[in-house]
């Protein structure tokens, strides 16, 4: 899922090449992954995914006719590249046998129409930021943490099933009354038509700079267009939490099943507003999950100690204590 730590700042080894890789050498690469990661590499889940992908490419790196090294990329849109699974066999590190790796992804990824290519890594994993940098001129675009939260029960947050007592859910705008206090907040379900509203407010986001623009699905990321965000509203994937008309939260949110884990997920592709807005809408989000009878809620925010008080406040888990980094670079 993201670099860690497998590669290498070494020259490359002339005897070393760089192959599409074949259903035969699975048992080779799933041997050297499990050294890397006890065991516990994903890895052996999405090869028959990769390997099957009509884009991107899976390759190897081949030493005297042994797979000692493996890379993904991954086309998430027509100009994106994601680059991932970067492993090396311990056995022969030292030899810049990552940078061989991704120097031939990148390659596979401008020949595909890309423009721009990005990858994870951890916050804690020097030597990928060094090679990803020094190397190959990536930077730095957002800092993010992962979260989950179990699908809950109606009726177990009053505030939470106030909101999703929609009558027609679907779009609609907020009439001010004549008279009387100011409303509660209320959850929309956006369409095409609010378009242009919750585009203009989105440009106007102070939280999308901080996590670089990108939408997020499980563990990649890619160009939020506007034309992505159409989509969303004329699929009925658009949540919105407003009060007095006013936008205080948004959410882009896809219903995955088990495509990237166990527990059947409501992907939150992107989600924005303040971070009172974002919590309330997380916390209904877990009731909507319940709904559609899935498991989870997961979503990826900027690591801000603020968002993190929301999302715990919205009985959400961080998936690890350590950032994730995204990086990128143009082709």
């Amino acid at each position: 899922k993201d670099l860690s730590g497998e590669l290498t700042m070494g020259e490359p080894t002339e005897a070393v090449i760089v192959r599409p890789a074949r259903p035969q050498d699975r048992e080779a690469v799933l041997a050297f992954c499990r050294e890397i990661w006890d065991g516990a590499d994903y890895i052996a889940d999405v090869w028959e995914e990769w390997l099957a992908a009509d884009t991107g490419a899976l390759l190897v790196a081949v030493s005297d006719g042994h797979p000692v090294g493996l890379v993904h990329v991954a086309m998430l849109s027509r100009e994106d590249a994601w680059l991932e699974g970067i492993r090396v066999d311990p056995g022969v590190r030292r030899h810049g046998i990552g940078r061989v790796l991704i120097s031939q992804a990148l390659a596979i990824a401008r020949e595909q129409g890309a423009k721009v290519a990005r990858l994870f890594t951890s916050s804690e994993n020097v030597v990928a930021q060094e090679l990803v940098t020094r190397r190959f001129g990536f930077q730095k675009v957002a800092e993010v943490a992962r979260y989950t939260g179990m699908a809950l029960e109606s009726g177990s947050d009053p505030d939470a099933d106030a909101l999703l007592d929609i009558e027609e859910p679907g779009p609609g705008t907020y009439q001010e009354p004549a008279s009387g206090p100011p409303p509660g907040p209320r959850l929309l379900l956006a369409g095409a038509e609010d378009y242009t509203r919750v585009r203009d407010w989105l440009k106007q986001s102070n939280l999308a700079p901080a996590n670089g623009g990108l939408q997020f699905g499980g563990w990649s990321a890619w160009t939020l267009e506007d034309t992505d965000l159409h989509d969303y509203l004329i699929n009925g994937e658009v949540w919105v939490l407003e009060e007095w008309d006013v936008i205080q939260a948004a959410a882009l949110v896809r219903d995955i099943g088990r495509e990237t884990s166990s527990l059947a997920t409501l992907q939150v592709r992107y989600i924005d507003g303040t971070a009172g807005g974002i919590s309330i809408l997380a916390l209904v989000l877990r009731e909507i999950a319940q709904e559609r009878e899935l498991e989870q809620v997961e979503l990826w925010l900027p690591d801000q100690l603020i968002l993190q008080d929301a999302m715990n406040g919205a009985g959400y888990s961080r998936s690890s204590h350590e950032k994730m980094w995204v990086y990128q670079r143009p082709l």
